[in-house]
């Protein structure tokens, strides 16, 4: 799995990243507290600096739904009728492609962290989109994108989808649930038609 946000190669929990893009020393820190929330720790390659002053990952269990559900809201960007939407639009993509979008929207450090992983049995074929400012710099927008996912939607697509719907300016003139929908539906779009090197 990878956090795209921008980073160099990686190891988390034994897994091989293959996050390629570049970002600025905020990028960079947030990909670190994107990466400790969503998973236990580890060691990141060019990131020592980054490291030294990391947060302590995060095991919430107790914010999952009871009830399991492919979008969680914590944040409540999303009213009762789009979260219902992308339900429907995630089933139909895992049916139809056998690729898993989930969607998680948090305010670190109020994240279920590492217990997402099993609650949604994230795997190679999983794309988590992962809403959240982090203090309020940077992108909305952050995705864990599973290797098998590379191969139909690849890194450039992340970096270009996550300054596109994710930047603060969109955002603010459109506002969080706008983004969320919009990069979803780049995202099922294109899994559905079988690849895109880019967000249309």
């Amino acid at each position: 799995m990878a956090f795209i946000v921008g980073c160099s190669g990686s190891k988390i929990d034994g897994q091989r990243l293959q996050a390629r893009c570049s970002a600025d020393e905020d990028g960079r820190r947030e990909f670190m507290k994107a990466a400790v929330g969503f998973f236990s720790g580890g060691v990141v390659h060019g990131l020592e600096r980054a490291l030294a002053a990391r947060p302590e990952g995060v095991n919430r269990p107790d914010l999952l739904p009871p009830t399991f559900t492919t979008v969680i809201d914590l944040e409540r960007f999303l009213t009762s009728g789009q979260r219902s939407r992308l339900e429907e639009q995630i089933k139909r993509v895992e049916d139809k492609t056998g690729f898993k979008v989930r969607v998680l929207t948090q305010r670190y450090p109020q994240t279920p962290g590492l217990a997402i992983k099993d609650y949604w049995s994230v795997d190679d074929k999983s794309v988590v989109l992962v809403a959240d400012f982090f203090g309020g710099t940077g992108s909305l927008l952050k995705f864990n994108v599973g290797e098998d996912v590379y191969a139909k939607l690849p890194p450039r697509f992340w970096s270009v989808l996550a300054s596109k719907y994710g930047n603060q300016f969109y955002v603010r003139k459109n506002g969080e649930d706008q983004s969320i929908l919009d990069s979803l539906d780049a995202i099922n779009s294109c899994l559905l038609q079988g690849g895109c090197q880019a967000p249309p």
